[in-house]
């Protein structure tokens, strides 16, 4: 396929263009909700290992 002086996206149809923007907007939002769950995972987890820890000072056994 010979290319011309025009750039690659212009010979794209509409229906081509809209398709790439929304799978790009999905995987950003994929992203970035994944990022968020995992920084909340590991906010919960420091939150309960130190939790544990504080319970664990004050036992007799």
């Amino acid at each position: 396929m010979a290319m011309t002086g025009s750039t690659p996206c212009s010979s794209m149809s509409n229906h081509t263009k809209e398709r790439v923007t929304m799978t790009k907007v999905t995987l950003e939002n994929f992203y970035s909700n994944l990022i968020a769950q995992h920084e909340e995972r590991e906010m919960r987890a420091s939150k309960h290992s130190s939790e544990q820890k504080g319970e664990g000072e004050g036992e007799i056994i």
